[in-house]
């Protein structure tokens, strides 16, 4: 009788110290926390099959809901910054919006090591131009921010507005010239459309519009510019300067590695987690979205190398040694895009180039060789890289509706899908465990 009563005690003991998730096992484990986080794998995506995986559901009910999504980033803070004709979106990784800056015409998103955010937007200012005449005008602005994520009240630490914070305009009736409504080139035609930040938080925007004249004074419209933080009395501040135009940059031959029309976005090679050393390169890629010629090579990689006469901008020519020996298509095959939107680097060592296409409704995968697709699983009776490019018009899980913005984070592909309204999450099926 006495083990009898001692052997319930000790179970009464057990069942109050220990959870029901202890006793009867836990939801807990690393799968469950996966598709938390990520989001559902797609059942429809074989495992036998390496490609991309869709990750649902896209996101599509946010508080604000999205219109027309056409860049994303992640921050390195971690979340997601989405911008849309309402302006700024701001997510964490499970797709929850909890704020949303109002700008017009945003189009362009990116993020400095300090955490401030540059959006790209339009804005009216009244401006006293070469007539003596005051007037309003629409112009391009990139406005530079701290706590856009909340984590205290929104600060402007700089607004860049064009023309008159391209170096090149030294003057004031120079930066004016172009502000007359009835000329063809007038400055409200011009965009700023990528922006990508640098180990050391200095910064390059990829500009376009209609002036590209070639050896003048002023900047052709079509460049990308570098500025650099301000340094005053021997200390660096926030505040950003335009130290160079890469005027390398052909503004009108589509024919070269290293033109420039219609520069639809711009990537550096650094991005999250924040870490101590990044690289130094001062190299980018850069897409080009004019659809009124025939440009052989819109995803372009540009060196940056030091020399004794300064920094010199080229193009990268390993790219053009295909080796059709391990891959059957290439990030410089002739006439590859047809409306290439974004591009972005993948940091976390995969050293993946991806790019959205407008023209053919697709997202790409290429190696930093420039060979498309990625290497066989081990095993794999495969030879050559496997494509896992994909896309095609539509609202399917693997089709888009003109995709204009990629980023990548924790093997987690995002794509701004802009006619669909929605973020499309993708993930490789071999990097599912």
């Amino acid at each position: 009788m006495k083990l009898t009563v001692n052997l319930f005690l000790l179970s009464v003991l057990l069942l109050t110290t220990l959870s029901c998730e202890d006793f009867f096992g836990s939801k807990k484990d690393a799968t469950t926390d996966e598709i938390f986080e990520v989001g559902k794998r797609d059942p429809k995506e074989g495992d036998d099959v390496v490609g991309y995986a869709a990750l649902l559901p896209f996101w599509t009910d946010i508080t604000h809901g999205f219109q027309a999504p056409n860049d994303i980033m992640i921050g390195y803070d971690e979340l997601l910054y989405v911008t849309d004709d309402l302006g700024l979106h701001v997510l964490d990784q499970a797709g929850r919006e909890f704020k949303l800056l109002e700008f017009r015409g945003a189009n362009a998103v990116a993020m400095d090591r300090n955490l401030n955010v540059y959006v790209s937007v339009r804005d009216t200012f009244r401006v006293r131009n070469n007539k003596g005449e005051t007037e309003v005008y629409d112009l391009p602005v990139v406005y530079k921010l701290r706590n856009a994520n909340g984590a205290g009240d929104l600060v402007y630490v700089d607004t860049l507005v064009f023309p008159f914070d391209d170096a090149s305009l030294s003057t004031y009736s120079a930066q004016v010239r172009r502000l007359d409504k009835t000329r063809d080139d007038n400055y409200e035609k011009v965009k700023i459309t990528g922006i990508a930040v640098l180990a050391d938080n200095s910064l390059y925007l990829a500009r376009t519009g209609p002036s590209n004249l070639i050896g003048q004074i002023a900047a052709p419209d079509n460049i990308v510019l570098e500025f650099n933080r301000i340094t005053d009395a021997g200390q660096v501040t926030e505040k950003m300067r335009n130290v160079r135009q890469i005027r390398t940059i052909n503004p009108t031959n589509p024919n070269t590695l290293i033109s420039g029309l219609n520069l639809t976005s711009i990537s550096s090679f650094i991005g999250p987690p924040q870490r101590e050393r990044m690289s130094d390169t001062r190299g980018f890629l850069m897409t080009q979205g004019d659809t009124t010629q025939n440009i052989p090579y819109r995803v372009l990689w540009i060196l940056a190398t030091e020399t004794v006469d300064g920094l010199v901008f080229t193009p990268n020519p390993q790219l053009l040694a295909q080796d059709t020996s391990k891959s059957n298509s290439f990030l410089y095959d002739n006439f590859k895009f047809k409306q290439p939107t974004d591009v972005t680097f993948t940091t976390d060592g995969t050293n993946y180039i991806l790019v959205t296409d407008a023209g053919t409704d697709s997202l790409y995968l290429f190696q930093s060789n420039g060979n498309e697709g990625v290497n066989p699983p081990v095993g794999s009776a495969e030879l050559k890289t496997i494509n896992v490019s994909f896309g095609g018009f539509g609202a399917g899980p693997k089709q888009f509706k003109n995709p204009s913005g990629v980023t990548y984070f924790r093997r987690t592909v995002f794509v701004a899908d802009k006619d669909n309204n929605r973020i499309a999450r993708y993930r490789l099926t071999t990097d599912f465990e």
